[in-house]
């Protein structure tokens, strides 16, 4: 297992959630499809509230989400990244 550590605090962070999607929209637009999906797992700092996304597997891509699976998430449980 690995263990994250927060480098402005030097303490181990926790786990947060696991298998939170990481997804970048074709051309940095959501009306535009989902270009790449990985899942990975969200730690979180105790102290100072800092957050990380690790442990990926492989991404996939063309990934297809089910129809309004976005819209019935709040933003704290995907992560959107940007090229």
């Amino acid at each position: 297992m690995i263990n994250y550590t927060c480098v402005k605090c030097n303490v181990e962070m926790r786990c947060l959630k696991n298998s939170i999607p990481v997804i970048h929209f074709m051309n940095n637009n959501k009306s535009g499809g989902i270009d790449v999906v990985a899942f990975g797992d969200m730690y979180i700092c105790p102290k100072c509230g800092n957050k990380i996304v690790g442990g990926f597997g492989r991404p996939t891509l063309g990934y297809d989400l089910p129809e309004g699976y976005l819209h019935a998430l709040s933003k704290e449980e995907y992560v959107e990244i940007k090229r």
